[in-house]
């Protein structure tokens, strides 16, 4: 899929994931509330935006490292001047059901659970947070999406330039 297709979908995202999350929020708490965590997280923006997204990088890092024979080492992190944003690939293959863990760990620790606290307490800073990092989990929701229909212990390869992977039927492990 190319970077535009991709920039599209996630684009359309928001308005589904922020009324996800804000509705329930709304239900429980008011817009009143609401608005008021939306307001003091807008204080806050670009500090939390900037961490949140080395964060992201980070997990899927860390999700993937799990899986690999080096650890860490077989992680590569970088930042793309051209888009202004870090990056994270990882150097070894990975069962898909391990690739899909370290796609989804940024939406869920960044994006869910957050979003989860935010509606349970009322902290509609927390619910916003959650919107916003589930949002930008974007892309990791269309490679979940496309990794859906194939075997969980067939093997994907980290794309290195690019969000995404590239698949390899009958792909031996690596001795």
């Amino acid at each position: 899929m190319t970077s535009g297709r991709v920039n599209l979908y996630v684009f359309l995202m928001l308005f589904p994931v922020a009324l996800l999350y804000s509705l329930p929020h709304v239900a429980l708490w008011g817009l009143r509330s609401f608005y008021g965590g939306l307001v003091h997280f807008m204080l806050y923006f670009i500090p939390l935006v900037i961490a949140g997204i080395f964060l992201h990088e980070l997990l899927h890092g860390i999700g993937w490292s799990f899986f690999t024979k080096r650890g860490i080492k077989s992680v590569r992190f970088g930042f793309s001047l051209r888009y202004l944003a870090p990056w994270c690939h990882c150097k070894e293959p990975l069962k898909v059901k391990h690739y899909k863990v370290g796609a989804a760990l940024p939406m869920l620790v960044l994006g869910v659970i957050p979003g989860l606290l935010g509606i349970l307490t009322g902290k509609a800073g927390l619910t916003v947070f959650g919107i916003i990092f589930s949002w930008t989990a974007g892309g990791d929701i269309i490679s979940l999406f496309m990794l859906r229909k194939l075997d969980n212990n067939s093997y994907v390869f980290d794309h290195p330039g690019k969000m995404g992977f590239y698949t390899k039927r009958n792909f031996k492990e690596p001795a």
